[in-house]
């Protein structure tokens, strides 16, 4: 599971801003099934940030944003940026692909509030 965010960093907040992304970089990697965190600036947009935390599930993606102190720091810093989940479907390594089923169902997107649990009417 990949947590990607990208913000918009005016130069004079770049010391707030980095301290902000360090404290959530080291609370995020303190839990368990968190993998790493990369803190990433734009080499052609100054103003330009992007972190990118890796977990080892979705559950532990989950688990990871609910002990008390990531909610009152990380998920509020999260908040700045424009943040997106990710399943990871190919990761490569020494140029081995290693390839992973996808846990999102067929349907996931066509699935209303209400019914994830099933159809509203069962199905023959």
């Amino acid at each position: 599971m990949l947590l990607v965010c990208s913000f918009t960093v005016p130069g004079t907040d770049t010391p707030e801003f980095t301290t902000l992304a360090n404290r959530a970089i080291a609370l995020l990697t303190a839990q368990p099934g968190c993998r790493h965190a990369i803190l990433g600036h734009s080499a052609d947009e100054p103003t330009r940030w992007t972190l990118t935390v890796q977990f080892a599930s979705v559950v532990a993606y989950r688990r990871a944003m609910s002990p008390f102190d990531v909610r009152e720091h990380v998920i509020p810093f999260l908040s700045r940026g424009d943040a997106s989940a990710y399943e990871i479907v190919t990761e490569s390594a020494d140029g081995h692909l290693t390839h992973h089923t996808s846990l999102v169902a067929e349907d996931a997107a066509t699935v209303r509030p209400g019914e994830a649990s099933g159809p509203a009417t069962p199905r023959p």
